[in-house]
């Protein structure tokens, strides 16, 4: 009878331990999360003095198996990064150089800022059944390096080139309509002085609309054209030219995929 008294405690035991491990390596224990965040307050004192850097938050992340401690100064609402350490307050690194020396933190904040201008603009002018619409920035690493840290968006004078991008619903999936569609967008940005250098337009059947918001989007029979160049809206037969501009693009990203 003991003995068995004394084998289910022992099950009980390793049932508990097992319980605490698998809840450690999906959300953390608070002792580790304290001790990253003490970690992460010494090592900004010691390497990042004159950022005048605050802990705004911090966490367990299991993708990378650390704790990841997010920092931002009070003076630069773009020098913000996060402090990675390990269960016993190690740190074992840092992304300054990826999110705020490399302007990466500029760029997404002004990024997220022309996509909200874009909804408010697009969406009050322009009567279509939309389902997205943006002005992202075309981003490449060395564009990025034009940008200053902290600086102020100025959506007629862009700092890294824009892409008029924008996704609909429609009974009529044509090059005639995403021609239609392109032109109207075109009207409204030079209308406000918005310069774009590449439309992109795709169309959703209006069968597949979702009945509720919260449900996901099928490109199902999708028909689309993307980063057409804003020089060749001009040109004569508009809706051919998108097409062939179109297959041109594909036929030479599935010829780049084959090499």
């Amino acid at each position: 009878m003991n003995i068995k008294k004394i084998l289910a405690g022992i099950t009980g035991i390793g049932l508990i331990v097992l319980l605490f491990l698998f809840v450690n390596a999906w959300v953390g224990n608070p002792v580790s999360n304290l001790l990253a965040k003490q970690a992460a307050q010494k090592y900004i004192d010691a390497n990042y003095s004159d950022l005048n850097l605050e802990i705004q938050s911090s966490g367990y992340n299991f993708k990378f198996g650390a704790y990841q401690v997010f920092v931002q100064s009070a003076l630069s609402e773009d020098t913000a990064f996060s402090i990675d350490t390990d269960s016993f307050g190690k740190v074992l690194r840092d992304n300054y150089e990826n999110e705020v020396a490399s302007n990466f933190t500029t760029f997404r904040r002004l990024d997220a800022q022309m996509r909200e201008i874009a909804k408010e603009l697009i969406g009050s002018r322009l009567d279509y059944d939309f389902e997205y619409i943006s002005f992202p920035f075309t981003k490449d690493d060395h564009d990025l390096m034009k940008l200053e840290r902290d600086m102020k968006l100025d959506i007629h004078h862009p700092p890294l080139p824009l892409i008029a991008d924008v996704t609909l619903y429609s009974d009529d999936l044509s090059y005639n309509k995403i021609a239609e569609v392109a032109k109207a967008l075109e009207i409204v940005l030079k209308e406000e002085n918005i310069p774009v250098s590449q439309y992109s337009v795709r169309l959703l059947p209006l069968a597949n609309k979702p009945e509720k918001e919260d449900q996901a989007t099928s490109w199902v029979n999708s028909l689309s054209l993307s980063d057409f160049p804003a020089e060749r809206m001009d040109e004569k037969n508009l809706p051919q030219v998108m097409e062939q501009f179109e297959a041109d693009r594909v036929a030479e990203l599935n010829a780049m995929d084959k090499k």
